[in-house]
Protein backbone atom coordinates (compact mmCIF):
# COMPACT_ATOMS: atom_id res chain seq x y z
CA UNK A 1 0.00 0.00 0.00
CA UNK A 2 1.42 3.50 -0.92
CA UNK A 3 2.47 5.66 2.12
CA UNK A 4 0.33 8.56 3.01
CA UNK A 5 3.50 10.91 2.56
CA UNK A 6 3.23 9.84 -1.41
CA UNK A 7 -0.50 9.94 -1.66
CA UNK A 8 -1.16 12.80 -4.05
CA UNK A 9 -4.69 14.72 -4.02
CA UNK A 10 -6.18 15.15 -7.56
CA UNK A 11 -7.56 18.73 -7.67
CA UNK A 12 -8.89 19.27 -11.10
CA UNK A 13 -10.18 22.82 -11.93
CA UNK A 14 -14.19 23.33 -10.97
CA UNK A 15 -13.41 19.47 -9.06
CA UNK A 16 -14.10 17.80 -12.88
CA UNK A 17 -12.14 16.00 -14.18
CA UNK A 18 -11.81 15.65 -18.19
CA UNK A 19 -11.90 19.61 -19.24
CA UNK A 20 -9.48 20.83 -21.54
CA UNK A 21 -6.60 23.47 -20.72
CA UNK A 22 -7.95 26.98 -21.05
CA UNK A 23 -7.32 30.65 -20.18
CA UNK A 24 -9.35 33.40 -18.00
CA UNK A 25 -11.11 34.23 -21.44
CA UNK A 26 -12.32 30.65 -22.28
CA UNK A 27 -12.13 28.74 -18.56
CA UNK A 28 -16.42 29.62 -18.14
CA UNK A 29 -17.29 29.05 -21.74
CA UNK A 30 -15.60 25.59 -21.47
CA UNK A 31 -16.86 24.22 -18.71
CA UNK A 32 -20.41 25.20 -19.65
CA UNK A 33 -20.67 23.72 -22.94
CA UNK A 34 -19.24 20.52 -21.94
CA UNK A 35 -21.38 17.80 -20.47
CA UNK A 36 -20.44 16.31 -16.86
CA UNK A 37 -21.10 13.33 -15.00
CA UNK A 38 -21.42 12.27 -11.44
CA UNK A 39 -20.48 8.91 -10.56
CA UNK A 40 -20.86 7.42 -7.12
CA UNK A 41 -19.12 3.70 -6.77
CA UNK A 42 -21.43 1.47 -5.07
CA UNK A 43 -21.64 -2.44 -3.65
CA UNK A 44 -24.78 -4.71 -3.93
CA UNK A 45 -26.91 -4.46 -0.71
CA UNK A 46 -29.21 -7.93 -0.04
CA UNK A 47 -32.92 -6.48 -0.27
CA UNK A 48 -36.06 -9.34 0.80
CA UNK A 49 -38.24 -9.69 -1.78
CA UNK A 50 -38.03 -10.38 -5.11
CA UNK A 51 -35.67 -6.95 -5.99
CA UNK A 52 -32.88 -9.16 -4.74
CA UNK A 53 -30.49 -6.27 -4.32
CA UNK A 54 -30.10 -2.60 -4.44
CA UNK A 55 -26.87 -0.74 -4.31
CA UNK A 56 -25.21 1.90 -1.82
CA UNK A 57 -22.36 3.68 -1.65
CA UNK A 58 -18.83 1.97 -1.40
CA UNK A 59 -16.65 5.88 -1.56
CA UNK A 60 -14.22 3.94 1.07
CA UNK A 61 -13.46 1.17 -0.70
CA UNK A 62 -12.87 2.51 -3.72
CA UNK A 63 -10.42 5.30 -1.31
CA UNK A 64 -8.71 2.28 -0.46
CA UNK A 65 -7.82 0.88 -3.76
CA UNK A 66 -7.22 4.50 -5.25
CA UNK A 67 -4.77 5.72 -2.23
CA UNK A 68 -2.74 1.76 -2.90
CA UNK A 69 -2.11 3.23 -6.55
CA UNK A 70 -1.22 6.54 -4.87
CA UNK A 71 -3.95 9.08 -5.66
CA UNK A 72 -6.84 10.68 -3.60
CA UNK A 73 -10.03 12.37 -4.39
CA UNK A 74 -12.77 14.52 -3.47
CA UNK A 75 -16.19 12.53 -3.93
CA UNK A 76 -18.49 12.59 -6.18
CA UNK A 77 -16.37 12.12 -8.99
CA UNK A 78 -17.33 14.73 -11.38
CA UNK A 79 -15.85 13.81 -15.32
CA UNK A 80 -16.60 16.25 -18.52
CA UNK A 81 -16.73 14.09 -21.76
CA UNK A 82 -17.73 15.05 -25.17
CA UNK A 83 -20.43 15.23 -26.83
CA UNK A 84 -19.74 13.07 -29.43
CA UNK A 85 -22.14 10.09 -29.11
CA UNK A 86 -25.81 11.35 -28.14
CA UNK A 87 -27.31 9.03 -25.45
CA UNK A 88 -30.28 6.81 -26.79
CA UNK A 89 -33.02 4.91 -25.09
CA UNK A 90 -35.10 2.14 -26.28
CA UNK A 91 -38.55 0.75 -25.44
CA UNK A 92 -39.88 -1.68 -26.27
CA UNK A 93 -43.11 -3.93 -25.79
CA UNK A 94 -43.04 -8.00 -27.04
CA UNK A 95 -45.89 -9.41 -28.20
CA UNK A 96 -46.51 -13.44 -29.70
CA UNK A 97 -48.90 -16.32 -30.68
CA UNK A 98 -51.48 -17.77 -27.75
CA UNK A 99 -51.66 -21.26 -26.85
CA UNK A 100 -54.85 -21.35 -28.85
CA UNK A 101 -52.90 -20.72 -31.87
CA UNK A 102 -50.66 -23.80 -31.66
CA UNK A 103 -53.82 -25.81 -30.69
CA UNK A 104 -55.39 -24.68 -33.93
CA UNK A 105 -52.55 -25.53 -36.24
CA UNK A 106 -53.72 -29.33 -36.06
CA UNK A 107 -53.19 -29.83 -39.34
CA UNK A 108 -50.26 -31.79 -40.51
CA UNK A 109 -47.70 -30.74 -43.54
CA UNK A 110 -49.35 -33.61 -45.58
CA UNK A 111 -52.96 -33.36 -44.90
CA UNK A 112 -52.02 -30.00 -45.90
CA UNK A 113 -50.69 -30.37 -48.98
CA UNK A 114 -53.54 -33.59 -50.08
CA UNK A 115 -56.45 -30.80 -49.64
CA UNK A 116 -54.21 -28.22 -51.90
CA UNK A 117 -53.37 -31.49 -54.26
CA UNK A 118 -57.30 -32.27 -54.52
CA UNK A 119 -58.50 -28.74 -54.55
CA UNK A 120 -60.46 -29.76 -51.21
CA UNK A 121 -62.01 -27.12 -49.27
CA UNK A 122 -62.10 -29.44 -45.55
CA UNK A 123 -60.31 -32.26 -44.13
CA UNK A 124 -63.15 -34.86 -44.57
CA UNK A 125 -63.56 -34.03 -48.81
CA UNK A 126 -59.40 -34.43 -48.93
CA UNK A 127 -60.20 -37.75 -47.27
CA UNK A 128 -63.18 -38.80 -49.24
CA UNK A 129 -61.39 -38.02 -52.32
CA UNK A 130 -57.90 -39.72 -50.91
CA UNK A 131 -60.34 -43.03 -50.37
CA UNK A 132 -61.20 -42.54 -53.96
CA UNK A 133 -58.01 -42.56 -55.40
CA UNK A 134 -56.71 -45.90 -53.01
CA UNK A 135 -60.20 -47.41 -53.95
CA UNK A 136 -59.02 -46.94 -57.55
CA UNK A 137 -55.96 -48.57 -57.36
CA UNK A 138 -57.42 -51.92 -56.64
CA UNK A 139 -57.36 -52.48 -60.22
CA UNK A 140 -53.62 -54.09 -59.54
CA UNK A 141 -55.13 -56.70 -58.80
CA UNK A 142 -54.00 -59.94 -56.43
CA UNK A 143 -52.96 -59.47 -52.75
CA UNK A 144 -51.92 -55.33 -53.36
CA UNK A 145 -55.22 -54.45 -54.98
CA UNK A 146 -57.47 -56.18 -52.43
CA UNK A 147 -55.38 -54.18 -49.73
CA UNK A 148 -55.59 -50.95 -51.33
CA UNK A 149 -59.62 -51.50 -51.97
CA UNK A 150 -59.92 -52.05 -48.34
CA UNK A 151 -58.07 -49.66 -47.57
CA UNK A 152 -60.06 -47.31 -49.63
CA UNK A 153 -63.46 -48.50 -48.75
CA UNK A 154 -62.45 -48.05 -44.75
CA UNK A 155 -61.17 -44.08 -45.60
CA UNK A 156 -64.27 -43.41 -47.46
CA UNK A 157 -66.83 -44.94 -44.24
CA UNK A 158 -65.04 -43.08 -41.79
CA UNK A 159 -65.35 -39.77 -43.29
CA UNK A 160 -69.06 -40.42 -44.64
CA UNK A 161 -69.50 -41.40 -40.52
CA UNK A 162 -67.47 -37.92 -39.61
CA UNK A 163 -70.02 -36.40 -41.87
CA UNK A 164 -73.20 -37.66 -40.16
CA UNK A 165 -71.99 -37.13 -36.92
CA UNK A 166 -71.57 -33.21 -38.14
CA UNK A 167 -74.99 -33.05 -39.85
CA UNK A 168 -76.27 -34.91 -36.04
CA UNK A 169 -74.55 -32.44 -34.44
CA UNK A 170 -76.04 -28.82 -36.32
CA UNK A 171 -79.59 -30.59 -36.05
CA UNK A 172 -79.16 -30.45 -32.14
CA UNK A 173 -81.16 -27.13 -32.55
CA UNK A 174 -80.53 -23.66 -30.49
CA UNK A 175 -77.12 -22.08 -29.77
CA UNK A 176 -75.38 -25.01 -28.67
CA UNK A 177 -76.36 -26.83 -32.10
CA UNK A 178 -75.64 -23.78 -33.96
CA UNK A 179 -72.49 -23.90 -31.81
CA UNK A 180 -71.55 -27.28 -32.32
CA UNK A 181 -71.97 -26.84 -36.51
CA UNK A 182 -69.77 -23.80 -36.47
CA UNK A 183 -67.00 -25.68 -34.47
CA UNK A 184 -67.25 -29.00 -36.54
CA UNK A 185 -67.13 -26.43 -39.76
CA UNK A 186 -64.14 -24.94 -37.97
CA UNK A 187 -62.07 -28.25 -37.26
CA UNK A 188 -62.58 -30.00 -40.82
CA UNK A 189 -61.29 -26.61 -42.47
CA UNK A 190 -58.06 -26.65 -40.27
CA UNK A 191 -57.67 -30.35 -41.22
CA UNK A 192 -57.63 -29.46 -44.71
CA UNK A 193 -54.52 -26.71 -43.53
CA UNK A 194 -57.07 -23.68 -42.71
CA UNK A 195 -55.43 -21.22 -40.46
CA UNK A 196 -57.39 -19.20 -37.85
CA UNK A 197 -55.37 -15.83 -36.45
CA UNK A 198 -56.14 -14.96 -33.19
CA UNK A 199 -54.95 -11.94 -31.73
CA UNK A 200 -51.74 -11.88 -30.46
CA UNK A 201 -50.42 -11.15 -26.19
CA UNK A 202 -47.92 -9.59 -24.67
CA UNK A 203 -44.85 -11.14 -23.70
CA UNK A 204 -42.19 -8.68 -22.26
CA UNK A 205 -41.24 -4.89 -22.32
CA UNK A 206 -37.86 -3.86 -22.50
CA UNK A 207 -35.70 -1.02 -21.97
CA UNK A 208 -32.35 -0.38 -23.26
CA UNK A 209 -30.54 2.18 -22.44
CA UNK A 210 -26.86 2.92 -24.65
CA UNK A 211 -25.03 5.27 -23.41
CA UNK A 212 -21.18 5.56 -24.39
CA UNK A 213 -18.90 8.89 -23.25
CA UNK A 214 -15.03 9.72 -24.76
CA UNK A 215 -13.26 11.30 -21.79
CA UNK A 216 -10.49 13.86 -23.30
CA UNK A 217 -7.20 13.74 -20.79
CA UNK A 218 -4.85 16.14 -21.57
CA UNK A 219 -1.33 17.12 -20.96
CA UNK A 220 -0.45 20.57 -21.49
CA UNK A 221 3.34 19.28 -20.57
CA UNK A 222 3.90 15.90 -21.21
CA UNK A 223 7.59 16.54 -20.86
CA UNK A 224 7.44 17.30 -17.08
CA UNK A 225 6.90 14.32 -14.89
CA UNK A 226 4.36 16.06 -12.41
CA UNK A 227 2.34 17.23 -15.00
CA UNK A 228 1.90 14.03 -16.80
CA UNK A 229 1.10 12.08 -13.15
CA UNK A 230 -1.46 14.42 -12.28
CA UNK A 231 -3.19 15.15 -15.94
CA UNK A 232 -2.66 11.17 -16.77
CA UNK A 233 -1.93 8.90 -15.11
CA UNK A 234 -3.83 10.40 -11.81
CA UNK A 235 -7.50 10.71 -13.72
CA UNK A 236 -6.88 7.16 -15.54
CA UNK A 237 -6.40 5.88 -11.99
CA UNK A 238 -9.27 7.02 -10.88
CA UNK A 239 -11.10 5.82 -14.03
CA UNK A 240 -9.97 2.69 -14.20
CA UNK A 241 -10.70 1.94 -11.20
CA UNK A 242 -14.51 2.44 -11.33
CA UNK A 243 -14.46 -1.07 -13.92
CA UNK A 244 -11.60 -3.42 -13.29
CA UNK A 245 -12.25 -6.31 -11.05
CA UNK A 246 -10.73 -6.62 -7.53
CA UNK A 247 -8.38 -9.28 -6.41
CA UNK A 248 -7.21 -10.04 -2.58
CA UNK A 249 -4.68 -12.59 -2.91
CA UNK A 250 -3.77 -11.95 -6.86
CA UNK A 251 -5.00 -15.65 -7.88
CA UNK A 252 -8.45 -14.73 -7.59
CA UNK A 253 -10.84 -11.93 -8.46
CA UNK A 254 -14.43 -10.88 -8.38
CA UNK A 255 -16.96 -8.05 -9.63
CA UNK A 256 -15.56 -4.50 -10.19
CA UNK A 257 -17.65 -1.43 -8.66
CA UNK A 258 -21.42 -1.34 -9.65
CA UNK A 259 -22.09 2.85 -9.62
CA UNK A 260 -24.96 5.12 -9.60
CA UNK A 261 -24.55 7.61 -12.60
CA UNK A 262 -26.39 10.69 -13.58
CA UNK A 263 -26.05 13.23 -16.07
CA UNK A 264 -28.65 16.05 -15.14
CA UNK A 265 -30.76 16.80 -17.67
CA UNK A 266 -29.47 14.16 -19.80
CA UNK A 267 -29.68 10.67 -18.74
CA UNK A 268 -29.26 8.74 -15.27
CA UNK A 269 -28.47 5.08 -14.21
CA UNK A 270 -29.43 3.61 -10.55
CA UNK A 271 -27.91 1.29 -10.48
CA UNK A 272 -25.66 1.16 -13.62
CA UNK A 273 -22.68 -0.60 -14.38
CA UNK A 274 -19.67 0.29 -17.01
CA UNK A 275 -19.63 -2.98 -19.77
CA UNK A 276 -16.41 -1.81 -21.93
CA UNK A 277 -13.40 1.20 -21.06
CA UNK A 278 -11.34 1.96 -24.07
CA UNK A 279 -8.11 3.19 -23.64
CA UNK A 280 -6.58 5.49 -26.74
CA UNK A 281 -3.45 6.49 -25.95
CA UNK A 282 -1.98 9.48 -28.02
CA UNK A 283 -5.64 10.23 -28.74
CA UNK A 284 -7.34 10.70 -32.29
CA UNK A 285 -4.66 12.96 -32.82
CA UNK A 286 -1.79 10.50 -32.04
CA UNK A 287 -0.28 13.56 -28.83
CA UNK A 288 2.60 11.71 -27.91
CA UNK A 289 5.82 13.88 -27.35
CA UNK A 290 9.44 12.78 -28.28
CA UNK A 291 10.36 11.44 -24.61
CA UNK A 292 6.92 9.10 -25.33
CA UNK A 293 4.75 10.06 -23.15
CA UNK A 294 1.34 11.08 -23.97
CA UNK A 295 0.29 14.26 -24.31
CA UNK A 296 -3.61 13.33 -24.77
CA UNK A 297 -5.11 9.89 -23.96
CA UNK A 298 -9.10 9.19 -24.87
CA UNK A 299 -10.96 7.25 -22.59
CA UNK A 300 -14.29 5.80 -24.35
CA UNK A 301 -16.94 4.29 -21.02
CA UNK A 302 -19.61 1.80 -22.43
CA UNK A 303 -22.70 2.07 -19.64
CA UNK A 304 -25.70 -0.05 -19.21
CA UNK A 305 -28.35 -0.35 -16.72
CA UNK A 306 -28.56 -3.71 -14.48
CA UNK A 307 -32.00 -3.39 -15.27
CA UNK A 308 -33.69 -4.60 -18.50
CA UNK A 309 -37.14 -2.72 -17.91
CA UNK A 310 -38.52 0.40 -17.28
CA UNK A 311 -41.91 1.09 -15.11
CA UNK A 312 -44.44 3.11 -14.42
CA UNK A 313 -45.83 3.76 -11.26
CA UNK A 314 -49.93 2.55 -11.18
CA UNK A 315 -51.66 4.02 -7.96
CA UNK A 316 -50.18 5.00 -4.76
CA UNK A 317 -46.80 2.97 -5.68
CA UNK A 318 -43.71 4.73 -5.22
CA UNK A 319 -40.95 2.85 -7.05
CA UNK A 320 -36.99 3.28 -6.06
CA UNK A 321 -33.63 2.08 -6.86
CA UNK A 322 -34.58 1.17 -10.34
CA UNK A 323 -35.35 2.56 -13.15
CA UNK A 324 -39.27 4.33 -13.57
CA UNK A 325 -40.77 6.60 -15.91
CA UNK A 326 -40.50 9.39 -12.91
CA UNK A 327 -37.24 9.15 -12.09
CA UNK A 328 -36.52 9.55 -15.97
CA UNK A 329 -38.89 12.46 -16.53
CA UNK A 330 -37.15 14.18 -12.92
CA UNK A 331 -34.13 13.52 -14.25
CA UNK A 332 -34.46 15.34 -17.27
CA UNK A 333 -35.68 18.83 -15.58
CA UNK A 334 -32.47 18.78 -13.34
CA UNK A 335 -29.48 21.07 -15.12
CA UNK A 336 -25.98 22.17 -13.49
CA UNK A 337 -25.36 25.04 -12.63
CA UNK A 338 -23.67 27.76 -15.60
CA UNK A 339 -21.05 29.78 -14.83
CA UNK A 340 -21.46 33.55 -15.82
CA UNK A 341 -19.79 34.50 -19.02
CA UNK A 342 -18.22 37.99 -18.75
CA UNK A 343 -18.42 40.76 -20.75
CA UNK A 344 -16.20 42.88 -22.62
CA UNK A 345 -14.17 44.66 -19.48
CA UNK A 346 -13.76 41.47 -17.58
CA UNK A 347 -12.57 39.66 -20.72
CA UNK A 348 -9.16 42.10 -21.05
CA UNK A 349 -8.40 41.76 -17.29
CA UNK A 350 -10.56 38.23 -16.33
CA UNK A 351 -12.48 37.76 -13.01
CA UNK A 352 -10.83 38.12 -9.57
CA UNK A 353 -12.65 35.04 -8.06
CA UNK A 354 -11.60 31.84 -7.92
CA UNK A 355 -13.16 29.22 -9.48
CA UNK A 356 -16.00 26.86 -7.48
CA UNK A 357 -17.18 23.49 -8.22
CA UNK A 358 -20.38 23.03 -9.96
CA UNK A 359 -23.50 22.34 -8.17
CA UNK A 360 -22.31 21.91 -4.89
CA UNK A 361 -24.65 21.38 -2.95
CA UNK A 362 -26.20 18.71 -5.40
CA UNK A 363 -25.96 15.61 -4.67
CA UNK A 364 -27.02 12.35 -5.47
CA UNK A 365 -29.05 11.58 -3.26
CA UNK A 366 -31.17 14.40 -2.75
CA UNK A 367 -31.35 14.88 -6.25
CA UNK A 368 -33.62 11.69 -6.36
CA UNK A 369 -36.77 11.91 -7.69
CA UNK A 370 -39.82 12.30 -5.05
CA UNK A 371 -42.81 10.41 -4.42
CA UNK A 372 -44.56 13.25 -7.00
CA UNK A 373 -42.85 14.67 -10.45
CA UNK A 374 -41.17 17.80 -8.93
CA UNK A 375 -41.80 21.01 -11.60
CA UNK A 376 -38.49 23.15 -11.51
CA UNK A 377 -39.58 26.66 -12.22
CA UNK A 378 -37.23 28.19 -14.80
CA UNK A 379 -35.55 30.68 -14.28
CA UNK A 380 -36.54 34.70 -14.21
CA UNK A 381 -33.24 35.92 -16.12
CA UNK A 382 -30.53 33.98 -18.00
CA UNK A 383 -27.14 33.99 -16.28
CA UNK A 384 -25.34 34.59 -19.80
CA UNK A 385 -24.29 37.84 -19.31
CA UNK A 386 -23.07 40.10 -16.23
CA UNK A 387 -23.15 43.98 -15.96
CA UNK A 388 -21.95 45.85 -13.57
CA UNK A 389 -21.00 44.74 -9.74
CA UNK A 390 -21.79 41.25 -10.34
CA UNK A 391 -19.13 41.15 -13.09
CA UNK A 392 -16.14 41.56 -10.00
CA UNK A 393 -14.07 43.31 -12.10
CA UNK A 394 -11.31 45.49 -10.68
CA UNK A 395 -11.51 48.96 -11.47
CA UNK A 396 -8.36 49.05 -12.80
CA UNK A 397 -9.70 47.10 -15.43
CA UNK A 398 -12.30 48.86 -16.51
CA UNK A 399 -10.00 52.26 -16.67
CA UNK A 400 -7.75 50.30 -19.23
CA UNK A 401 -10.72 48.95 -21.14
CA UNK A 402 -12.28 52.32 -21.22
CA UNK A 403 -9.30 54.07 -22.48
CA UNK A 404 -8.66 51.33 -24.82
CA UNK A 405 -11.82 52.05 -26.35
CA UNK A 406 -10.77 55.88 -26.50
CA UNK A 407 -7.87 55.07 -28.79
CA UNK A 408 -9.87 52.86 -30.82
CA UNK A 409 -12.33 55.50 -31.15
CA UNK A 410 -9.31 57.88 -32.17
CA UNK A 411 -8.16 56.34 -35.23
CA UNK A 412 -11.47 54.80 -36.54
CA UNK A 413 -11.34 51.68 -35.17
CA UNK A 414 -14.74 51.72 -33.15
Amino acid sequence: MANDAYVRKLDPPYGIFGLPPSNFVSTHMIKNSMPVMEIRPSKPSFKTGLTLFTVQDDIETYDKILNNLGFKIEHPLRIAFLADNFPTDTFTNDYGETFLQKFTDVASQGMSQLAQMTGARTGTEALKQYGNIISGMSNLGGAAGKVFDVAGKGLTSFVEGAEKIQQQLSKGGGAAGAGASIAGNVVNKMLAGNRVDFPQVWRNSGFSPSYTVTIRLYNPKPGNYESTLKHIVGPLAAILTLAIPRSQDGYTYNWPFFHRVKVPGIWELNPGVITNVTVIKGGDQQAIAYNQRLGMVDVRLDFVSLYTSMLIEEGDANITNRPTIRSYLQNLLEDKEVEPVYNTAAKLGGGTTAPKLISPNRTFENALSPPRLALIQPRSSSPTLIEGDEARVDVDVITKAASLKASNDLIGLA
